[in-house]
């Protein structure tokens, strides 16, 4: 019989701290810390990073990835998630609300002219 319950595993994270992962979530290549309640778990191989949130009863839990597989050719970064409740753009008064859970994706186009285009204008 196992000391440790079904319902998570332990992985240890970069700075060397154990932490309880849900069921079915992967420690990937390594495990970063980012506060108390946010793990990040890097995937190498798969080109992907994907977000754990802390549940209530302190295991991490995933909340969703961001894919990297087509950002050298298209510049594009991918997040993945079920868990979006509504996305901010710059501030709190531009939100788009998730309501009936339809946004499970969202592309996001990087551009290093654009950066400097932007930095032009604010500069």
């Amino acid at each position: 019989m196992s000391e440790f319950p079904d319902d998570f595993t332990l992985a240890e994270s970069l700075s060397g701290r154990w932490y309880k992962l849900g069921l079915g979530v992967r420690g990937g290549t390594m495990l970063v810390e980012m506060g108390d309640n946010i793990l990040l778990s890097i995937h190498i191989s798969s080109k992907r990073l994907d977000v754990l949130l802390k549940d209530k009863q302190g295991a991490y839990q995933y909340a969703g990835d961001f894919a990297f597989e087509g950002l050298e050719t298209e510049g594009k970064l991918l997040f993945h998630s079920w868990s979006i409740e509504h996305i901010h753009m710059n501030n709190q008064n531009v939100i788009l609300d998730n309501p009936t859970n339809e946004l499970t994706q969202l592309f996001i186009k990087l551009s290093l002219d654009k950066r400097k285009e932007t930095e032009n204008k604010f500069l």
